[in-house]
């Protein structure tokens, strides 16, 4: 058949998994008309009120309630594809932020953003929703015949869509040749707040995160909905004097002396919701499948990438991976060809050059935190991340020397806040590396923003809170 004739077909589709990147699938398919079963193992069922979803537990999403942060580049996609859920998200407490250089976004949690997912799923006509696993797609002929359950029994599918997570399974053994797996080289400690009464959200430096950058560690703020926001330390796992942050009381003192931490944790300002959240375990993985695998089976968001949550990319590359499919289907629902070739160029193409990103901040902020907790000079270990540049070469300039340099070019600026916000191609980045250059080679080098504690001041009042009292 050519190409572009079956756009009346109406297929049987199964999606596996029902997290952001399952839901939006299954929404994105059902919409074009074609029959969709979203399968999903965990049974917990979806509060009645979006106020609970914070409680909800869900061993599938294990990152339900740690700190989110939704990227103008998810915005834009759903507004593209599936602009109710943003509407319904706004309708549910969802707070719109209005971003510099035109972008737009919103502030929620990322309960709040499954449960009017599945609000929605659940309410969509051409959806069915079974609670139970998928055990293994079968294939004949080359193609995707029907998935198997745990009790053993067959339902039928076109196109399978595994969303099953970074533990998906169904896809495991169809991957390409080339994995790539390493370390973030972050944990993660949080604490939820929430406003009190007459207190507002203060502008955040990153239009929906707030970010401090120390010399071994991070401070974010993420504001939420419903007038809450989380606060958070992220160190090297290695890091034993910083993992001390667990613990509340040391946590309270730490936030208090970095400048964005002491406003917003206030006691007047806002009050604690939540005990110390410690999440690790984070790595950049990339796990293309293969050619091997029969026409019709998809594998979509983590269980192809994901990337460490430190700029929140996750959610916002998974919605746009759904929806690359789901805009290949609508090509032609009867080419399983040409949405193989649509996705795989997404995947090996866009897809892969954010994953690259994300692994080479996270190399050069590890050589520095590192240098930092050996205690070497902060400036000495900045200036031998540097190529020797005689003259300057844009091509040697590190990718996190770009994002540093936005503190001090109005252009580099704007080119680095569209890079967060996954609002042009990782590769467009390159256009400000010669501006970088000229400062680095005048001199300029990135230094700790002034009030900004050490990570030795932090590890020391650590320790004295930690201490016991003589």
């Amino acid at each position: 058949m050519e190409r572009g004739k079956g756009r009346h077909r109406r297929l049987r589709v199964a999606v596996c998994g029902a997290g952001a990147a399952g839901m939006t699938s299954a929404l994105a398919l059902a919409r074009q008309g074609h029959a969709v079963t979203l399968f999903e193992r965990d049974a917990a069922a979806r509060p009645a009120q979006v106020g609970a979803a914070a409680g909800w537990r869900r061993t599938g999403v294990a990152q339900l309630h740690q700190p989110h942060a939704f990227l103008a580049r998810g915005c834009a996609e759903l507004l593209a594809g599936l602009p109710d859920v943003v509407a319904a998200l706004h309708t549910a407490g969802a707070v719109e932020a209005a971003l510099p250089h035109g972008l737009t976004s919103f502030l929620c949690r990322r309960s709040t953003v499954e449960w009017v997912l599945r609000q929605l799923v659940e309410a969509e006509p051409g959806i069915s929703v079974r609670l139970e696993a998928v055990r293994r797609v079968d294939a004949h002929r080359g193609s995707v015949d029907v998935v198997r359950l745990g009790d053993g029994s067959a339902h039928p599918a076109d196109l399978v869509v595994d969303c099953g997570g970074r533990r998906g399974a169904l896809t495991t053994e169809m991957l390409a040749e080339e994995v790539f797996d390493e370390p973030a080289n972050e944990t993660y400690r949080s604490r939820r707040y929430r406003l009190r009464p007459g207190c507002q959200f203060a502008a955040v430096n990153r239009g929906v995160i707030g970010v401090e950058e120390g010399d071994g560690y991070s401070f974010l703020v993420f504001p939420h909905d419903a007038g809450t926001f989380t606060v958070t330390f992220v160190h090297l796992p290695e890091d034993k004097a910083l993992a001390g942050l667990r613990a509340v009381p040391a946590f309270e003192a730490a936030a208090r002396m970095v400048p964005l931490g002491a406003a917003w944790t206030d006691p007047a300002f806002a009050e604690p919701i939540s005990d110390v959240m410690v999440m690790n375990g984070l790595r950049n993985v990339f796990r293309p499948p293969g050619p091997a695998r029969p026409l019709g089976l998809h594998a979509i968001g983590d269980v192809v990438c994901t990337t460490n949550p430190h700029f929140g990319r996750g959610i916002s590359l998974a919605v746009a991976h759904a929806l690359t499919l789901a805009r290949a289907v609508a090509e032609d629902p009867a080419d399983p060809e040409l949405w193989r070739d649509r996705v795989d160029a997404w995947v090996h193409g866009e897809l892969w050059s954010w994953f690259d990103d994300a692994r080479s901040l996270d190399r050069s902020r590890t050589v520095l935190w590192r240098a930092a907790m050996a205690e070497t000079d902060p400036a000495a270990a900045t200036a031998g991340a540097i190529p020797a540049m005689s003259p300057p070469s844009p091509a040697a300039v590190p990718r996190l020397m770009v994002l540093a340099a936005a503190g001090v070019d109005p252009v580099v600026a704007r080119a680095v806040f569209r890079h967060m916000h996954l609002a042009a191609a990782p590769e467009e980045l390159n256009a400000v590396q010669p501006r970088v250059s000229e400062l680095l080679a005048a001199g300029w080098r990135p230094r700790r923003p002034a009030g900004l504690p050490t990570r030795q001041e932090i590890v020391e009042v650590v320790r004295a809170v930690r201490a016991p009292a003589m």
